[in-house]
Order: C-alpha cells, then sequence, then structure tokens
C-alpha cells in the first residue's frame, strides 16, 4: 500500500513540473497580453499560462505567478513528510 502512495506522489510531482503550471519565459513570438490588452513583443519577459494558452506581461500577471510559486512550494513542503 504504501509503494502505491509512493508511486502516485511521484506522478503528481512529475506532471506539476511537466503541466499546465504558470512559467516565465521569453516570449516566442508577438502576442496580446491576456490582462491588459496590450501588445507582447517577441523576446519580452511574460507570464505563461499553458493551461488556458494565455500569456501575459511580467508586470501584469506577477503576483498571481508569485502566489502559484508560493502554493507549490507549500505543497511540496507538505508532501515531503510523507516520503
Amino acid at each position: 500500500m504504501a509503494s502505491l502512495f509512493i508511486l502516485k506522489t511521484n506522478k503528481m510531482r512529475n506532471s506539476r513540473k511537466q503541466g499546465g503550471d504558470p512559467r516565465q519565459m521569453d516570449a516566442r513570438f508577438n502576442s496580446t497580453c491576456h490582462t491588459c490588452g496590450k501588445p507582447i513583443k517577441k523576446g519580452e519577459q511574460i507570464i505563461y499560462l499553458p493551461n488556458g494558452k494565455h500569456a501575459g506581461h511580467l508586470a501584469c500577471d506577477e503576483a498571481d505567478y508569485r502566489n502559484s510559486l508560493a502554493s507549490f512550494e507549500d505543497e511540496e513542503r507538505y508532501n515531503s513528510q510523507y516520503r
């Protein structure tokens, strides 16, 4: 039973890293910020939200991105007690 729990925990951890978590990156092409509607230029630092396929300026979405990182850290700390 314990090995099943570890297997599920590892799957969750791996899927989170590969999945739909927001991430900071350079824009690969010109687009529009989903928050303010202003243009995003290729090469500009953005927050990319893969689940909705949205991109936003760093200034527009940084607070949400930081909250997500804090949530992931809390989850990792909580799950680490069961390893």
